[in-house]
């Protein structure tokens, strides 16, 4: 059996060859620990701060003061590009930019949209929104590629009366009658039916 003298002497010698190391490691692991509790910390005020933005957005949307609300959409796209408001933040600067007659910008905001939404719900949306911005734009051929693709059942209503929108712009009143039918006929149907009639009536149409 060892005596006292020999595993202190041992002890010292383990020390010097390993104790730097185990520091270090209780340093790095207690290092890590807070630099872990910090990035939480970060990242919880980071969505408060995101979230305080898209509360004033939207209070100032819904009190007609459009220029602060695109001023607060532009921080949270440019200061929180990660955070999940950016897209209803494209979404209220392209509403500001068609109440101010600027189609083009609107237009960019939806595409951002579509680029990174595409196959959602908002991306579909944010394509409804496109193609009547374009048809607004006088674009007509562009706003019916927007729409050519499969949209969710949900989306059939709407996006059958902006084609018919669409193609009565063209001048082109069978294919605008159909667009309307079948958004008559579509499960939900539309928003308004009565104005859809409406605008079968203006085409010479009862039924």
């Amino acid at each position: 059996m060892e005596t006292d003298e020999e595993q202190v002497e041992k002890l010292k010698k383990w020390w010097q060859e390993n104790g730097r190391s185990v520091v270090a490691g209780v340093i790095i692991g207690v290092g890590g620990l807070f630099g872990y509790r910090y990035w939480v910390d970060y990242q919880n005020q980071i969505a408060e701060q995101a979230s305080a933005h898209f509360s004033d957005m939207v209070e100032a949307l819904e009190a007609g003061k459009n220029d602060k609300a695109a001023g607060q959409a532009e921080i949270l796209i440019t200061d929180f590009s990660s955070s999940e408001y950016v897209v209803m933040a494209r979404f209220a600067l392209a509403r500001t930019f068609v109440e101010n007659g600027d189609f083009d910008k609107a237009g960019e905001q939806l595409q951002q949209i579509i680029g990174t939404a595409d196959n959602q719900v908002l991306g579909y949306l944010a394509r409804k929104r496109l193609a009547a911005v374009q048809l607004q734009m006088s674009l007509p051929e562009r706003a019916l590629s927007t729409l050519a693709i499969e949209f969710p059942e949900q989306f059939s209503a709407a996006v059958e009366e902006l084609k018919g929108d669409i193609f009565t712009a063209q001048g082109k009143a069978s294919e605008a009658v159909e667009a309307y039918r079948k958004a008559l006929r579509s499960s939900p149907g539309p928003a308004d039916s009565t104005f859809l009639q409406q605008k079968l009536d203006d085409l010479g149409v009862t039924s």
